[in-house]
């Protein structure tokens, strides 16, 4: 399964998406900023990119989860992050053909 890491920076110019400016740390913003813009741009990068769902979501949970981590890091524990991943987890149940590849999220994780 492929994630969108590289390319992220070129797909958010061509979906148009306007980056935020949340936090000082420059790590957290860029996380921040991917998670959101597959949060927010999803059905714009399925029509316009013609990438498929599977891709989106694993991306999703992928930045997510990078996030998350760095917060944690500078922060400390935020329950409602975690419970964004269960989100997502559970829009890969909803939205995918095919079952949950566990262990792509288990890789993530590390």
């Amino acid at each position: 399964m492929r994630i969108l890491k590289e390319e992220i920076t070129k797909l958010l110019l061509e979906v148009n998406y306007q980056e935020k400016s949340e936090y000082e740390d420059k790590d957290l913003n860029d996380f921040y900023n991917y998670w959101c813009f597959f949060e927010e741009k999803e059905p714009d990068i399925l029509k316009l990119k013609n990438i498929p769902i599977d891709i989106v979501l694993y991306s999703k949970y992928y930045w997510c989860t990078r996030y998350r981590n760095r917060y944690e890091r500078l922060y400390g524990f935020d329950a409602g992050i975690e419970q964004q991943q269960y989100k997502i987890i559970e829009e890969l149940r909803i939205k995918l053909t095919k079952n949950i590849d566990w262990n792509l999220l288990n890789e993530i994780e590390k």
